[in-house]
């Protein structure tokens, strides 16, 4: 197999700060994560043990994900050929490792430096003697251990002296601090990968969302009008380290109409006190194909219940304060659960919240979705252009995105 990536944060900024943000986002959830290429584009996944035996198809307990595509066309070169479907290569690998390259990478690029970092796939057989790092794999075969020997210039800048004899007096102050002297270096870094084997990759498939009952909506951008107070909106509850679990809530209007926006609530109730956090600005719904079957229902019911309303009030005439006191109760029942059934709820942990901050920040296009007592799926994307280069002007490049799978911390 070979691998060899060259990506360039000097000639293409934004494209670099999607590889960035995707790293630091997946370093924040845990320790270890998996890179798998293929011959379109690198999928980066923080599962729960990603190796091991479990499927993660199924969110549970204390099990989010991350799972973000890189398309191949943000590389300056992307080339990965292996014997698998679609020249697949997976690997795991340490998060901070990985992370702390880049950030060498990024001083280099602020001292000025163009530079290209070159990463390359190699094999180190002195990595796997005596049983390697590389944990059992299927069939009590061990993973074998290889690195991502990583590359870059770094222009260094000192000040050295200039030998003028300064006792004539004729040469100029700034002269006397002497010339700058640059000089290059160049970076290498080797990070361990264990690569895993086909039946373990297998294994890592992105989590299924319960469609039966979700709420979506579209989040203001960022840069928008209303970015930054949605952005205060998120990030309040940093301000109290104790919080565990938040309550986060989402709900629409009576009839799913587009014209009303859905309203997002944050409700942390614990250690004896109790906080509600209300969004009141703007909200994009995104409305399912289901959600006219449901008016469907809600309209079939309504000539029963005022065929029931003309039957007790003619039956009972003597009472008829009485009885028209119980149907208005009973419609204020109904007219409840009915609003109830529009109302998103799910508990998550506060830091997971903390993670959807940063992600709203660095991306252009949000949705948030909640499976009421299931889960919540933050989708960010980022428009990456078109292309201009390579013949085909006008079609949109592909776009980076991070989908966030977040777990329920605990049921309703």
């Amino acid at each position: 197999m070979k691998l060899k990536l060259i990506v360039n944060g000097y000639e293409s900024p934004d494209d670099y700060k999607l590889l960035r943000t995707t790293l630091s986002t997946v370093a924040s959830l845990r320790k270890t994560a998996v890179l798998r290429f293929t011959s379109e584009r690198l999928v980066m996944i923080s599962t729960p043990k990603s190796s091991g035996s479990s499927n993660s198809t199924v969110l549970h307990g204390d099990t989010g994900q991350i799972w973000c595509t890189i398309p191949r066309d943000l590389f300056k070169l992307y080339t990965v050929t292996s014997a698998r479907e679609l020249n697949t290569i997976t690997m795991e690998y340490n998060c901070d490792s990985l992370v702390t390259v880049f950030k060498r990478y990024d001083r280099a690029m602020s001292q000025g430096c163009s530079s290209d970092m070159t990463i390359k796939l190699q094999s180190m057989p002195e990595w796997n003697t005596g049983g390697g790092m590389g944990n059992n794999g299927s069939n009590g075969r061990v993973n074998p251990v290889c690195a991502l020997g990583i590359t870059f210039e770094e222009i260094l800048h000192g000040h050295v002296g200039n030998g003028v004899d300064y006792e004539a007096g004729n040469v100029a102050d700034s002269m006397k601090v002497g010339y700058v002297s640059d000089k290059t270096v160049l970076h290498s870094f080797r990070i361990p990968v264990k690569l895993l084997f086909k039946a373990q990759d297998t294994r890592i498939q992105e989590p299924m969302i319960n469609y039966a009952n979700l709420m979506m909506c579209r989040l203001p951008p960022y840069t928008g009008e209303f970015g930054a107070g949605f952005s205060n909106f998120i990030k309040r509850v940093e301000r109290y380290t104790s919080i565990r679990h938040i309550r986060l809530s989402g709900s629409r209007k009576e009839g799913d109409s587009t014209n009303e926006d859905p309203q997002l609530k944050i409700t942390v109730n614990e250690l004896d006190w109790h906080l509600e956090l209300c969004w009141n600005g703007p909200l994009d719904a995104i409305v399912q194909q289901e959600i006219p079957n449901e008016a469907e229902e809600t309209s079939q019911r309504a000539p029963v219940d005022d065929s029931m309303t003309v039957e007790d009030s003619e039956g009972n005439k003597t009472n008829d304060d009485v009885d028209v006191e119980l149907v208005d109760v009973s419609a204020m029942v109904e007219r409840a659960e009915r609003e109830n059934s529009l109302v998103n709820e799910v508990f998550m942990r506060s830091k997971d919240w903390k993670v959807c901050h940063k992600l709203y920040g660095a991306f252009e296009e949000v949705v948030l979705a909640i499976s009421h007592n299931e889960s919540c799926v933050l989708h960010c994307s980022l428009d990456r252009g078109s292309r201009v280069d390579d013949g085909t002007s006008g079609e949109p490049k592909e776009r980076g995105q991070i989908i966030y799978y977040i777990a329920r911390s605990k049921p309703l």
